[in-house]
């Protein structure tokens, strides 16, 4: 076989695991990533310091295209930032997305299905503000997950719920 065969063979090896990983797995949004965004819902909080929300992101080309749903907390009436880390949740698929204060201090996510490649169950307004070195002044909030039922992406059987 020649040098110029075996570095073909090589290109389209490394090209196609280039493809496949792409189109597989976690998609880590921030700007340029997607072909579309928008936001679904935005929730003030109590206290009107904080805003809840909900974000999708359609990606990917057709085949592999898709949609995800991610949640931010940013100062009431700011703009949600995209940046890898910012986001308290992220699922894909997700139906039935809804955002819903319960105190000044905690946030529940309600949802029927999702595929939840991301979690976190505490913010900090340290993430957008300044609060200072020592964080004296910091700001948490709690964030729990409700799913809407006791399957939300496995039906009893184990397989796949599709939305």
């Amino acid at each position: 076989m020649s040098t110029l065969s075996r570095a073909a063979i090589a290109f389209s090896v490394v090209l196609s695991i280039g493809f496949f990983c792409g189109c597989k797995g976690r998609r880590v949004p921030y700007e340029g990533a997607f072909s579309a965004s928008s936001e679904l819902m935005r929730v003030t909080s109590p206290n009107g310091r904080l805003d809840a929300v909900l974000v999708s992101y359609i990606y990917g080309p057709a085949a592999g295209s898709g949609a995800d749903s991610n949640v931010y907390i940013v100062p009431k009436g700011a703009p949600v930032h995209i940046k890898a880390g910012r986001e308290v949740f992220s699922a894909d698929p997700m139906t039935g997305g809804q955002l819903v204060w319960k105190r000044e201090h905690l946030l529940e996510i309600h949802y029927d299905i999702a595929e939840i490649h991301g979690f976190r169950n505490l913010w900090g307004l340290h993430e957008v503000e300044n609060v200072g070195n020592s964080g004296e002044r910091d700001y948490e909030v709690e964030i729990r997950l409700m799913p809407t039922s006791d399957s939300s992406a496995l039906t009893p059987e184990g397989s796949f719920r599709n939305p």
